[in-house]
């Protein structure tokens, strides 16, 4: 029995030594702080999600300007990064690259809060991220080139057919956020979930969409404690042009940024 005694004491030690070391590394994640440049554009809705997403994390980043409207996207010297000439990028400090915007948001993100660690919370980002890449995204982009960026005819018939499809998105939103009793999508602390959105509310007056917003007043309100956060402001400020200006200018123009 004495040696059955000791057996049981040494496992439990021995578990509870093997749950101290995975607390402590679990810490560790929890301090990582991500390095690097970020190639975008302070204009654009993909490279607003990157850029809040390193003034969220904290990251330690200098700031690349791409200038669409001079066709730097396309500079060799970028597609090199980017294959598919379009912003933002990604280059860590050890020289990993990385291109899509809600990679760079989730890579720069690792180990912070906008991250849940619980399993239920985490599903419900991953979740709502998937939602306005497959749903959100497909029936706003369209609006917002016709409306706001007028890089497409105007078509009141089509924009009239995308917000149809808009619609249940908004509506799922605004049931989720009063039935959940969450102030945000994910659980109740802002997350990737919520931040991969705010690009596109941004411009909802600008593409004829506050309408849709105003009256769901639970996706109302979301989107004021969003907007509020000051590295959203920071972001819709352009101010991280010179804030994290590169000391040297990759790409190698006489004028890195001039909008």
């Amino acid at each position: 029995m004495e040696l059955v005694a000791r057996r049981d004491l040494i496992l439990v030690v021995s578990g509870l030594g093997l749950g101290l070391v995975a607390l402590g590394l679990s810490r560790l994640r929890r301090r990582r702080v991500a390095r690097g440049q970020l190639w975008a554009s302070p204009l654009t809705t993909c490279s607003r999600r990157a850029i809040a997403a390193c003034v969220e994390a904290g990251a330690e980043f200098r700031f690349v300007p791409i200038h669409l409207a001079k066709g730097e996207h396309k500079l060799p010297q970028y597609v090199a990064l980017q294959p598919y000439g379009k912003v933002p990028a990604w280059r860590d400090a050890d020289g990993f690259d990385l291109f899509e915007s809600r990679a760079i948001m989730r890579h720069v993100a690792e180990g912070t809060q906008l991250i849940p660690t619980d399993a239920k919370a985490l599903a419900l980002m991953e979740q709502w991220i998937s939602v306005e890449y497959s749903y959100f995204y497909p029936a706003f982009m369209p609006i917002m080139y016709m409306r706001v960026l007028k890089k497409a005819p105007l078509d009141e018939t089509k924009c009239q057919q995308l917000r149809t499809e808009l619609e249940p998105t908004l509506d799922m939103m605004e049931a989720h956020l009063k039935l959940s009793g969450h102030p945000y999508l994910a659980c109740g602390q802002f997350t990737l979930a919520d931040l991969t959105y705010l690009c596109y509310f941004q411009v909802f007056g600008a593409a004829g969409l506050q309408d849709a917003l105003d009256k769901r007043p639970a996706l109302s309100h979301w989107w004021l404690r969003c907007s509020a956060r000051p590295s959203w402001k920071y972001t819709v400020s352009h101010a991280v042009v010179a804030d994290y200006a590169c000391t040297s200018d990759p790409l190698g123009r006489a004028k890195p940024w001039d909008p």
